[in-house]
């Protein structure tokens, strides 16, 4: 039997109803939530109706979510900028958890739970991992907490950063209500270090690969902020405005992610590159740069040379040649007045 009939059955209620309540959520098939109107249900299967569980909504009507590994214990995805990880009271719906689980049961055929082990900012675009189960949970949160993960990020950080430096600073607020800082061993500052290593040089700005040996809140922006190369396109930790070009958001990719498989012992590594928004923006900037090397420099001469005076104009052709045209060495005659008549 069908589950929208068995529903039916269930709450003595019209089959639209019935179809309804198993679209949001609230039907559960021996413990578990099923949101398939037509999935099939045995006689041995226990179905139950709780109306408080929270609503979802049809997988079809979800985002997809671009997902680079899916096995029993962990999937691996691309997260997009501008999706919140949690739902939120202005994003209640479409988060980066939906469309993971969502897109685990369009591959799997089934619904799975989604752990969250990670987080990216909202603005963050790049690689990401949950857990499929409280085990593989566990064991991805004990590699963060002994800094076992390998976390890698593309920044376009402002300026000119020319060689390679490790950041080794702490992350703290100087005051309870001030934003993060890079401070020095202190109350309330906990260790943070992060290596930075130039790709290209953009002019006025360099995209800059950062390695994190610790996992920090905002640990990549604070420490660039703390070297006077602040990411792009940040209104906390930089200024937009100076920025040398406008970019879309924050310039700021998560690029590789790598774990051991919480079950396997398999070391896994997983790359995403540049999304084409900030493709854009370093396309932008290298134009910028070539331009600026094609103009010749600006050098004024100084008084009293012959660069200093303009040159003399053009004589512009007369429509009649040099015939229509006066000449300057012999100016024409004066006319001399006439004689009155002498008297006779």
């Amino acid at each position: 039997m069908r589950l929208a009939r068995r529903v039916q059955l269930l709450l003595r209620c019209s089959f639209s109803r019935a179809r309804r309540e198993v679209e949001v959520g609230h039907v559960l098939v021996s413990g578990t939530v099923v949101t398939e109107p037509g999935a099939l249900v045995g006689a041995s299967d226990t179905v139950a109706h709780n109306p408080h569980l929270p609503k979802r909504r049809r997988v079809a009507e979800i985002a997809p979510i671009r997902i680079l590994h899916l096995d029993e214990d962990v999937v691996v995805v691309e997260k997009p900028a501008w999706v919140v990880i949690h739902p939120t009271s202005a994003h209640e719906t479409d988060t980066v958890v939906a469309r993971v689980e969502a897109a685990v049961e369009r591959t799997a055929g089934s619904p799975r739970r989604v752990l969250v082990v990670h987080r990216l900012d909202r603005e963050t675009s790049g690689v990401m991992v949950f857990a499929l189960n409280h085990h593989a949970a566990g064991h991805l949160h004990a590699q963060l907490k002994r800094h076992l993960m390998e976390r890698r990020y593309l920044a376009l950080a402002a300026g000119d950063l020319g060689e390679p430096t490790t950041v080794d600073r702490g992350i703290g607020r100087p005051r309870p209500s001030a934003r993060l800082a890079a401070l020095g061993p202190g109350l309330g500052v906990r260790p943070a270090e992060t290596s930075f290593e130039p790709i290209e040089q953009l002019g006025g700005a360099t995209l800059v690969a950062a390695t994190l040996a610790t996992g920090r809140t905002h640990q990549v922006r604070v420490h660039l902020s703390y070297l006077g190369h602040p990411v792009l396109g940040d209104p906390v930790y930089g200024n937009p405005r100076l920025d040398p070009i406008p970019v879309p958001r924050l310039a700021l990719h998560a690029a590789a992610l790598g774990f051991v498989q919480p079950r396997t012992g398999e070391w896994m590594r997983f790359t995403s590159p540049l999304p084409p928004d900030l493709k854009r923006v370093v396309r932008a900037l290298r134009q910028r740069l070539l331009r600026a090397i094609a103009l010749p420099p600006a050098h004024p001469a100084r008084p009293g040379t012959a660069a200093a005076s303009p040159p003399p104009p053009r004589r512009r052709p007369h429509p009649l040649g040099d015939r229509g045209r006066p000449s300057q060495k012999a100016p024409a005659p004066r006319r001399r007045p006439a004689r009155s008549p002498r008297p006779r």
